[in-house]
C-alpha cells in the first residue's frame, strides 16, 4: 500500500472516529501521533538515509489537508514533528540531529517552535527573549506564549536576541533542553478551536544553553524558513476544512428535506456549495503551487507562500460558516463536524501570521518591487504583459 493509502485507512479507523473526543476533552492525541509515524507521515521530508529531502513537500500537503479534514488538532499534532526535525536536519549541529530527529520523527518526542510572546505575535522583531554569552554557553532569559508543545515537549527551538533586546539586534535560534534548570512549561488557556494540541508558556530564567547547541543560520531567517513550511501547512488544514465543509453540506442538501422536497433544491443552499466547491478548489491549487515551491529548495516562494496561506485560510472561515448555515440548529451543537470545522477555521486565520500580516506583506512587496524594476511573475505570472 502506499502511504496515502495507509492515511486514509489510519484516518478511516483512527482519525474520524477519535476527531470529535480529541475536540470534547482537548486530550492530546498520543495514539494518533503514534500511529502516523508508524506509517511514515512524519518522515515525507526525510530520505531512509536520513537526509532531508523537501521534494516531496507536495505529499506534506496531501496528508496535512487529509487529516484536518476531521481533525485539525491531529494534523498539527503531526505536522509539528516535520516542522522541528526540519529545521535539526538543516541547520542543527550532528549532536543534535543524533539526540532528538529520530525519536521526534517516532513521534516518542516533541519539540516546540518557540517565536511568539505576550507582546510580540506577528512583530516579531519585538521579542524580547535574550540570550547573552558566558563563556561556553548562552544565558537564555525571556518567556514565549501560545507555543505548540510547550507543555509537554522534550525540547524547544527558541529565537532569542543577542546580547540585549534591541529591535535590530541579531538574532539566534538556540535548541533547549526543557529539563535543564530554569526552564518552566505550563499549559495556556483552553482555545475554542485547535483542540488536543498541547499549547502553552515556556519561561526561560537564566537557563544556560551550550553555545554549540543553536542553529548554525541567523536566528530569524531560520525560523522563517521553518516558518514558511508551516504556513503551507496552515493552508492545507484550511483546505482540508474546505473539504470537510463541502462534504457535509452536499450530503446535508441531498438528505435533508424542507417543504416536502430535499434541502439542496433551494437556489440558496444550491449557490453557498457552488461557492464553496469553487473556494476550495482555488485554494487547492494555490497551497499546491507553494508546496512545489517549496519543494524546489530554498524555502519556497515566499509570495506564493504567503497568498495560499491567506486566501485558503479566509476562504475556509467563509465557508464553513456557511456549512454551518446549511445545517441550522444542528450546526450549532458543539459536538457536530461543521461546528468543529467552523472553530478550527478560526485558528487558521490567526496563527502562523494573520491574515492582516500576509495581506500587508503581498501589497508592500509588490509594490516595492515594481519601484525597483524587479520581477513581478509571483504576483502577476508568467508572460503577461506589464
Amino acid at each position: 500500500m502506499t502511504l496515502l493509502e495507509d492515511l486514509d485507512e489510519l484516518i478511516a479507523t483512527t482519525v474520524a472516529p477519535r476527531a470529535a473526543e480529541i475536540d470534547r476533552t482537548n486530550e492530546f492525541p498520543h495514539d494518533v501521533v503514534r500511529a502516523a509515524a508508524e506509517i511514515g507521515v512524519q518522515r515525507i521530508l526525510v530520505d531512509p538515509d536520513g537526509s532531508l529531502d523537501v521534494s516531496r513537500a507536495a505529499l506534506v500537503h496531501e496528508t496535512s489537508e487529509r487529516i484536518a479534514m476531521y481533525s485539525m488538532g491531529s494534523a498539527v499534532t503531526i505536522a509539528n514533528g516535520r516542522l522541528a526535525t526540519y529545521l535539526l536536519l538543516k541547520y542543527a549541529p550532528e549532536h543534535l540531529v543524533q539526540q532528538w530527529v529520530e525519536p521526534t520523527l517516532s513521534g516518542e518526542t516533541f519539540g516546540a517552535f518557540a517565536i511568539t510572546e505576550a507582546h510580540a505575535g506577528t512583530d516579531v522583531r519585538g521579542i524580547a527573549t535574550v540570550a547573552r554569552r558566558d563563556g561556553g554557553d548562552y544565558v537564555l532569559t525571556g518567556e514565549k506564549h501560545w507555543v505548540g508543545y510547550a507543555p509537554n515537549g522534550q525540547f524547544a527551538i527558541v529565537l532569542a536576541k543577542l546580547e540585549d533586546d534591541a529591535r535590530d539586534a541579531a538574532t539566534v535560534a538556540l535548541v533547549v533542553d526543557t529539563s535543564a534548570p530554569g526552564v518552566s512549561q505550563r499549559p495556556g488557556p483552553a482555545l475554542a478551536g485547535l483542540r488536543g494540541m498541547p499549547n502553552g508558556v515556556l519561561g526561560f530564567d537564566r537557563v544556560r544553553v551550550p553555545a554549540a547547541d543553536r542553529l548554525d543560520v541567523d536566528g530569524f531567517g531560520g525560523m522563517m524558513d521553518g516558518l514558511n513550511m508551516a504556513r503551507i501547512d496552515a493552508a492545507a488544514y484550511a483546505c482540508g476544512l474546505l473539504r470537510g465543509s463541502l462534504r457535509a453540506s452536499i450530503d446535508r442538501a441531498a438528505d435533508r428535506e424542507v417543504f416536502g422536497r430535499p434541502l439542496g433544491e433551494l437556489p440558496s443552499v444550491q449557490a453557498k456549495i457552488g461557492r464553496m466547491a469553487a473556494a476550495y478548489q482555488a485554494a487547492r491549487a494555490l497551497t499546491s503551487r507553494a508546496a512545489q515551491s517549496f519543494a524546489a529548495g530554498d524555502g519556497g516562494d515566499q509570495d506564493l507562500i504567503s497568498m495560499a496561506k491567506m486566501f485558503a485560510s479566509d476562504a475556509a472561515r467563509e465557508h464553513t460558516n456557511q456549512a454551518v448555515q446549511i445545517h441550522g440548529a444542528e450546526g450549532m451543537v458543539a459536538s457536530s463536524w461543521v461546528n468543529r470545522l467552523d472553530r478550527d477555521a478560526k485558528v487558521t486565520q490567526i496563527f502562523d501570521g494573520t491574515s492582516e500580516i500576509h495581506e500587508t506583506m503581498l501589497g508592500r512587496r509588490a509594490v516595492r518591487a515594481a519601484i525597483r524594476g524587479k520581477d513581478l511573475q509571483a504576483f502577476l505570472g508568467r508572460g503577461v504583459p506589464g
